[in-house]
């Protein structure tokens, strides 16, 4: 009998080992034949997969598992698709107040025509853009990714984590749908502001990386080129950092970095203005504020028994 459970328990570790594997090599094929998945239908399959594979046990709880990814990929999904509905003509969206404001921060000048004018040489490609196509490309999948690990080795945070992006997902949706603006490339093109280059998709091009076509065509059904305010490519490493800063100093450091470099590219690459950088790290903080500071105080005030009688009698009375 003992022999029989021996053999079973590495029946199931080679069993389970087998699993990861496979995730990785059909993970890695279908990046390179078909193009990274970047959509969020993509990515959440893979994510769930994923989760599923390094812990063979979410299949044992399979209801739990969708119960807690299900909506939540349901609503970026709708949020997807209201993003793109939430549209005017490019020409028609503002600019001129983050020009302004760009142009104040950066003591008269747009810290991107600066930038590019500096840093930036068409038909070449530096260490530094590459860096720059690398970083971009984490919006794409860094929180969500990190809801997979928080799923698997921190579940108690999960679902705070969740409320977290959410919130400042539905904050971004908010501000797209009042107040369309334009980004840098775009205000360019249409000969507001001194011509610059759009970065990230230029690398693409030099690199030859396949990847979803509609995260850079205009053209596309779900993509709103006039949702720039706030940037959420800055509020998500922000979010990040503001949700693991409790976690010790390597966290703060490495998410910190991380927010710096990410408002650092879209500054550079064209795809936002200043001012877009700075009003997404304040949707985060607000966001933050909100879920992980106000709303437990909230409940953990109204969880709070109410005082005896007795004690709430000043000393002197109760003599």
């Amino acid at each position: 009998m003992g022999r029989g459970i021996v053999g079973r328990s590495l029946s199931w570790r080679a069993f389970s080992v087998l699993a990861r594997v496979t995730y990785v090599v059909a993970f890695a094929i279908t990046a390179v034949t078909t193009g990274l998945p970047l959509g969020h239908a993509a990515l959440f399959f893979w994510i769930v997969l994923g989760i599923a594979a390094f812990s063979l046990s979410a299949w044992r709880s399979w209801g739990r598992l969708l119960l807690e990814w299900v909506p939540l990929f349901a609503l970026l999904v709708a949020y997807d698709w209201l993003r793109g509905a939430a549209r005017v003509p490019e020409a028609e969206a503002h600019s001129t107040l983050q020009i302004k404001v760009d142009r104040w921060l950066g003591g008269g000048q747009l810290p991107t025509v600066w930038l590019q004018h500096h840093l930036y040489h068409p038909g070449h490609l530096p260490w530094y853009d590459i860096a720059v196509w690398c970083v971009y490309l984490t919006h794409f999948f860094a929180v969500w990714v990190v809801a997979g690990v928080l799923w698997k080795v921190a579940h108690d945070r999960f679902a705070r984590y969740v409320s977290l992006v959410v919130f400042v997902t539905l904050m971004a949706f908010a501000t797209y749908w009042l107040f369309p603006a334009q980004p840098p490339w775009l205000s360019a093109q249409l000969g507001q502001i001194t011509p610059i280059d759009r970065i990230v998709p230029n690398v693409w091009d030099h690199l030859g990386v396949r990847v979803v076509a509609d995260l850079f065509d205009s053209g596309s059904g779900l993509v709103n080129m006039v949702a720039a305010m706030p940037s959420l490519h800055a509020a998500y490493p922000a979010t990040l950092l503001l949700f693991f800063w409790n976690d010790g100093k390597w966290w703060r450091i490495v998410l910190g970095a991380y927010t710096l470099a990410m408002g650092f590219i879209l500054v550079y690459g064209g795809e936002h203005y200043l001012v877009d950088i700075l009003v997404g790290w304040l949707y985060a903080a607000v966001a933050y504020g909100a879920v992980c500071v106000a709303w437990p105080a909230w409940r953990t005030r109204t969880r709070m028994p109410a005082p005896a009688f007795s004690d709430a009698v000043p000393a002197a009375e109760s003599r």
